[in-house]
């Protein structure tokens, strides 16, 4: 198994592409919301009625169910790469997408000060984790197409290589994000609401 410094700098190229792909959908997201205004409320509050239970928690219930859902869908999207790196291609467009019309939206009602102040205290760790989780995803799907064409590779040790580094890193980061976002994020996004 490669040391995990070693690892991540394999997974550069895959980190990057899923990069590229959630923000080339963020634009298109924006571009989506400029475009009809209405989708992107209608996005909203589909997204509220969504999460309206976990909205409705206390923090610290709010901060493990942020968590629990940002562990599955990152896991998700590591482990389903191994289908060709489809799943975790969904996962980055689709997060692109519905932050890219959800940011245009709301920074037209609250501003762009509050957008920032509401995303990035936990976004900075927590898109990053999800697109690394992602890039591990790619790379599964890499190695089983390579697989497919007749290489010699070794899915199992790959896919133990991803999931041990997703533990060791992914879900610890994960977390720190879900308590910012849950006990922190709040009271930076007061600060700027109605600005």
């Amino acid at each position: 198994m490669q040391k995990d410094s070693e690892y991540i700098k394999s997974l550069r190229k895959y980190i990057l592409a899923a990069a590229g792909i959630f923000f080339f959908m963020l634009m298109i997201g924006v571009l989506v919301s400029e475009l009809n205004p209405a989708s992107s409320g209608y996005l909203l509050e589909m997204m509220r009625e969504a999460f309206s239970r976990i909205t409705s928690l206390d923090p610290f219930g709010r901060m493990i169910e942020i968590f629990k859902n940002n562990v599955r869908n990152s896991l998700l999207a590591l482990v389903l790469g191994a289908g060709l790196g489809i799943i975790p291609f969904i996962v980055a467009a689709a997060n692109g997408l519905v932050l890219g019309m959800l940011t245009d939206f709301v920074s037209r009602q609250q501003g762009a000060l509050f957008v920032l102040a509401a995303i990035i205290p936990h976004g900075i760790i927590e898109v990053p984790m999800v697109l690394i989780s992602v890039g591990i995803g790619f790379r599964l799907g890499h190695v089983v197409y390579m697989l497919l064409s007749g290489a010699r590779t070794d899915i199992k040790q790959e896919m133990i290589q991803g999931v041990w580094f997703y533990v060791r890193w992914v879900v610890p980061l994960l977390f720190v994000a879900a308590f910012i976002e849950s006990y922190v994020t709040p009271l930076i996004a007061m600060r700027f609401a109605g600005l």
